[in-house]
């Protein structure tokens, strides 16, 4: 009777479905060898079989349509009439966007493999990716415009080089990071819109037309200058939507109004400024008067001087006061 007590208070404890546990097995131990010809611990901290971080597949992808784009324009440069080029042909743009869609989009995949990229760092490579390969293309046109009679690839090349530049400097600074944050990743997204914006503005107000070269290397500047402002603050994405959304918004919204139903483009373009300055300014007002005090990392507790006062006692007068310490966590 007391074997079956004993049996039946050890049988309580059990979870529901759970089958009884035999008093002489012994756990297998986990296997610390290779499984597979991988490291247990090098699988556990993978992503998957085919990519160190969550940000390798988007990182692969955006360097393939990166490949395939640049590689296009350098096989329609490098197909002239006349030439005995294996690419002279109409399907230059084909074979050339199949060579760097194959050769750029196979070392980023290998690189992915092995190194774990963050899905935000790897949307901050896939935006450098876009800005460098405009930068270059602007940098093009600055070229043709001081030098006649050069090479139709360059514009390809160039467009090459500044993609994976941009691609490659923010993958550099953060190789040891694990993500990048949401913040900083919006910083660098509104850095290239704002200058984009402010450039074809600021173009359009000043000449009264767009100049293409300015515009193309706008949104690399502002991506930079984003990335100074995310080194030196740390802002929600939020407050950087907020920011972005709104001047941005009511100063596109002047410019079409103006140039699109009054047809006064360079008094739009004017207006638009003077409107996306103002919208800041006011959201800023705004922002600071609604939203509570951050709090300072590493300074849970902060101390502020008082006056105390302290009860009566023998020998001391009704009410003392004196300085005191006040703490708040």
């Amino acid at each position: 009777m007391l074997l079956l007590a004993l049996d039946a208070s050890a049988q309580v404890g059990r979870p529901l479905g759970e089958a009884p546990s035999d008093p002489g097995a012994t756990a297998s131990p986990a296997p610390e060898g290779p499984v597979n010809g991988t490291p247990v611990a090098a699988r556990a901290g993978r992503f998957s079989r085919f990519s160190a971080g969550r940000g390798g597949p988007l990182f692969a992808f955006a360097e393939i349509l990166d490949g395939l784009v640049v590689g296009a324009l350098i096989g329609t440069g490098v197909t002239v009439s006349g030439s005995s080029s294996p690419l002279a042909v109409p399907q230059g743009a084909y074979v050339g966007a199949l060579i760097g869609g194959v050769g750029v989009g196979g070392l980023a995949v290998i690189l992915q493999y092995f190194q774990p990229i963050g899905l935000l760092s790897a949307g901050a490579t896939a935006l450098g990716l876009g800005v460098g390969a405009l930068a270059g293309l602007g940098a093009a046109v600055l070229l043709f415009e001081a030098v006649p009679g050069l090479p139709a690839v360059l514009p390809g090349l160039l467009a090459l080089v500044g993609s994976q530049i941009g691609a490659l400097v923010p993958l550099a600074l953060l190789w040891t990071v694990d993500d990048l944050s949401a913040g900083d990743l919006a910083l660098l997204g509104s850095g290239a819109l704002y200058g984009l914006a402010l450039t074809v503005l600021a173009s359009v107000a000043v000449t009264g037309g767009l100049s293409a070269a300015p515009a193309l290397l706008a949104p690399a500047v502002g991506v930079a200058v984003g990335g100074l402002v995310a080194a030196l603050t740390e802002l929600s994405a939020s407050v950087v939507l907020r920011f972005t959304g709104l001047p941005l918004g009511v100063g596109l919204a002047v410019f079409y109004v103006g140039a699109a139903i009054f047809g006064a483009s360079q008094l739009a373009a004017v207006s638009a400024l003077i409107g996306i300055g103002l919208t800041a300014g006011v959201t800023a007002l705004v922002s600071a008067a609604t939203d509570p005090a951050p709090r300072r990392e590493g300074a849970p507790l902060e101390v502020m001087p008082t006056v105390s006062f302290v009860p009566p006692g023998p020998g001391v007068a009704p009410w003392a006061a004196g300085p005191a310490l006040v703490g708040r966590f």
